[in-house]
Parts: structure tokens; sequence; C-alpha cells
């Protein structure tokens, strides 16, 4: 009898033990990395409504996350959070506000990068795992704004890694991490960390069912984060594209039968510095609000858009332009065919 109550007694001091270091680690990892995210408030051009007419641009806001990566004031977010962004404004950990602008956007593996005009001094940014660096079982973290709760904390495991196939005329496969840790709207963007505090990934969606933190949650692998960076993406440009198929280009009478049918136009991008128009009457096609009455954009720099393909053929060679090269857009505006040139600075 004694030889057992002894036994409990080690198993129950084990347990608490174990339960303390774990809470430990935590609580030290969540102080060690808290500093290095940022709280995104967007304003962003608004959604199309079905039947409306929008003659002026208006905007909504919206609430999301991001990591600082760089003393520099480098940011990642989620693509989503600030592809159609007018304003951006970065609230750090101590409160310190400032600005942001988008560098480039990635919308297909729904990552970005933003620029802080600031950074609060002496604050160091979150180092990013190598690729490869995390497995399936491995317990991490996440903080974000949920619901517009800053700098919360939530706690899981990787519990799956799922790929989508390769992105056209590219050899990056994106990867995105699977987890069971609790995530709601206001955490896109957000990073995932490993024990180590090192990014694993940048929260991109949930999967559920009532639209909160009861189903699945997604975010961006760092092999996927890595990649991008690496392929040198090209400098934000401004266009929020409709792609136009043979059909779509006859209703619309465009002769040529494929473009890109231009939604919306982000001020002080370059589609704005070149003087692009987006569209003012919303429809629905399908399931899908469109935008009519915009340009369309029939290629860039003698790269026609017909496909997803020759956008992803466009991006690549954004990259390579060199300053003081000319790029010319060709367009069909109100059914007449222009032109227009830019000079890359």
């Amino acid at each position: 009898m004694l030889r057992a109550f002894i036994y409990l007694l080690i198993s129950l001091l084990s347990v608490s033990s174990v339960t303390s270091y774990a809470e430990t680690t935590i609580q030290k990892l969540y102080q060690s990395v808290d500093k290095t995210v940022v709280e995104l408030h967007v304003k962003a051009l608004a959604e199309p409504v079905a039947g409306q007419v929008m003659y002026q641009a208006k905007t909504s806001g919206s609430l999301g996350s991001g990591v600082l990566i760089s003393k520099e004031g480098r940011i990642l977010t989620a693509a989503h959070v600030v592809d159609k962004a007018t304003e951006i404004e970065v609230i750090f950990a101590d409160g310190f506000k400032t600005t942001g602008h988008v560098v480039w956007v990635d919308a297909m593996v729904d990552l970005a990068m933003i620029q802080a005009a600031e950074v609060p001094d002496g604050l160091q940014p979150a180092p990013l795992a190598k690729s490869g660096a995390y497995s399936i079982g491995e317990q991490l973290i996440v903080i974000g704004a949920p619901l517009g709760v800053s700098h919360s904390l939530s706690v899981g495991y990787l519990s799956g890694i799922r790929d989508y196939g390769k992105l056209p005329v590219s050899n990056i496969v994106p990867k995105f991490i699977q987890t069971d840790a609790s995530i709601n709207m206001g955490n896109s963007g957000g990073p995932m960390f490993n024990l180590n505090g090192e990014v694993i990934g940048i929260v991109s969606h949930i999967m559920s069912q009532s639209g909160g933190s009861d189903g699945l949650g997604f975010a961006v692998s760092i092999d996927t984060v890595h990649d991008i960076i690496d392929s040198e993406p090209s400098n934000f440009s401004g266009f929020i594209p409709f792609l136009l198929n043979e059909q779509l280009s006859d209703a619309l009478n465009n002769p040529f039968g494929y473009g890109f049918l231009v939604q919306q136009v982000i001020p002080g991008t370059l589609a704005d510095k070149l003087g692009f128009q987006g569209g003012h009457l919303s429809v629905m096609i399908g399931q899908v609000p469109v935008l009519l009455g915009g340009d369309i954009l029939l290629s860039i720099g003698n790269y026609p858009l017909k496909d997803v393909e020759s956008a992803m053929k466009v991006r690549q060679r954004f990259a390579e332009y060199k300053k003081g090269d000319q790029v010319v857009f060709r367009y069909l505006r109100n059914g007449v065919e222009k032109r227009t040139s830019w000079i890359v600075d």
C-alpha cells in the first residue's frame, strides 16, 4: 500500500514537472518573439457589390497581422491582407505606430512583403527557419490579432503538410502547414513559430464550416517563403485584374479574344501613375462579382496576357528589368486600342 502511494506521488510530481516546464517554455517563447509581431490596420478598395455603380473608388477597413524580418523594416504578411491596400498603418507591440507600403504581392501563394516607414530602436527581427525545418507532430505557436484582440497567443501542433501543385512557369511547389492551433480573422498574415522562436509559416486561411476557429488552420510554409523571396518577385504594379477568355471577350466586344480586365487600380502604384482605369459597374458572372468599364490590358512588354502562364512570364520579366528600360503596355479603352510606356526608374 505504501509502495503504491509512493509510485502515485512520484507520477504526480513528474506530470507536474513536465507541465510546468512546458508552460515555462511557451511563456518564455512568447516573451521573446512577440515584439516582432505587428498589427496591420488596412484601408483597402472595397469589394464590388452586384448591381452597384461606383464612379468613385470606395474603401473599407480591415485588420491583419505580420512579422518583422529585417532591421530595415521588411514585414511578411498574407497577400489578401494588403493586395488592395490604399493605406497601411503598422502598430508594433510597444504601441509604436508608423505607415507601411506594399513592396510585392504573390496572390497565388497568399504571401506579401510590406515596408514599414520606421522601426522602433533596438528591435530585433524574427529569424526565419531553414526550409524543411519542421515536421508533423511538433508543437508550435501562432501570434496575431484574432477578431481584433491584438497579440493573442494560440498553441497547437503541426498536424499536416499540404502542397497544391507546381506554379505555372515556375519550379515552385507551394507548401502549406496545417495546424490545430486556434486561428480566426485577424490572424491572417501573422507568424507561426517553432519552439526555437523561428518563423516556420505565415498564417493564410482556415477551413471551417462556421468560419471560426473550430476548423483547420493553414499557413504558407517557410519553404515557400524562401522560394518566393529567392525568386526576386517584382515590385507591386497595382492592377487588380480579371482574366478574360474568348467568350467573355466577345461579350465585351474585345476583338482580341483575351486580356486582363482591370477591376481596380491601387492609388500610388505603377498602374495609377501610368493612368490606367478600373471598372465602375458591378455585375455577377456566375458567383463572382466583376467590375465592368475598366481598361483591358492586352500585353506588357510584348507578352500577350492570354492566361495565367503568360501573366507569370510577365511577372518574371518585371523582376529582370533594369533602370532605364522601356516597357510598353498595350490596352483597350472604350474599344480603342492604346499604348503607354514606362521607363523603369
